[in-house]
């Protein structure tokens, strides 16, 4: 006996069978994340944020430019005050020598250490370019954020103009600017500024 499917069933069939082709490409959509979807700082140095009290203050890009192990660092990024009062930011870095330094952002602005007014130098590395320097924090009040800083030497052109000498002192006081508004992007070390 000679079995005839109907074009009906046929159809179905292949539909099906497409339907499990497809189910199969893409699949793993449902138990891969996909890597645009992950946050991180493109940038050469760490972000992080602290939040207190509903006020936030973010950390971007930050890291430190030295020649190498035993020479003194200059540490580059930007702090932005992002809510409707002052606030400080203590940075607690895990290098001998260094005192902890607070930071005072009016409200709506930023501090850039990449302006000479808001030069921030650490007097001794004890890693080389490439490495971490561990267990550091960002704290404001009693909340803070631990974050590992990123040592980077003058091999980028970019951070040529950051190297500090042996002569350079720790600044102390800040320079606040107005904050780009929301959204923007956010200020990055340049070779004009």
């Amino acid at each position: 006996m000679k079995f005839v499917a109907s074009t009906t069933l046929k159809r179905a069939g292949a539909a099906v069978a497409l339907s499990a082709a497809m189910l199969t490409a893409t699949g793993c959509g449902y138990i891969y994340k996909q890597p645009t979807t992950i946050q991180y700082a493109a940038s050469d140095g760490v972000s992080f944020s602290v939040t207190k009290d509903g006020q936030r203050m973010d950390v971007r890009n930050l890291m430190l430019i030295s020649e190498g192990k035993g020479q003194p660092g200059r540490v580059l990024g930007t702090v932005l005050n992002l809510g409707d009062k002052p606030m400080d930011l203590a940075l607690d870095l895990n290098v001998d020598g260094y005192q902890d330094t607070t930071i005072t952002v009016p409200a709506g602005e930023q501090i850039r250490f990449e302006d000479d007014a808001n030069k921030l130098i650490v007097p001794k590395v004890e890693k080389m370019p490439g490495e971490m320097i561990t267990d550091n924090k960002g704290k404001v009040g009693s909340e803070s954020e631990s974050f590992n800083l990123p040592i980077l030497d003058g091999t980028l052109d970019e951070y040529q103009q950051y190297i500090p000498n042996a002569s350079d002192k720790s600044a102390t006081e800040f320079t606040p600017v107005k904050a780009p508004a929301a959204g923007s992007a956010s200020p990055s070390p340049s070779a004009s500024n």
